[in-house]
């Protein structure tokens, strides 16, 4: 059978460890960002999962 590929199932797998952050100690939640990538043509989009903290949660969700 194969693996499931999904969004979902990729965050739950991750999440299942319950990583904190080492330096605020909160949990750790993994989100997908979509980054703007210019081109000569135009505009892509280019798709990351990001784990999210205190730290770094003004960088996303602004």
């Amino acid at each position: 059978m194969a693996k499931p590929t999904g969004f979902a199932a990729k965050t739950a797998n991750r999440e299942k460890t319950g990583k904190s952050c080492s330096v605020c100690g909160q949990p750790v939640s993994y989100i997908k960002h979509y980054q703007t990538v210019k081109n000569a043509g135009g505009v892509k989009y280019k798709q990351k999962i990001v784990g999210v903290c205190g730290c770094n949660k003004k960088e996303y969700f602004e």
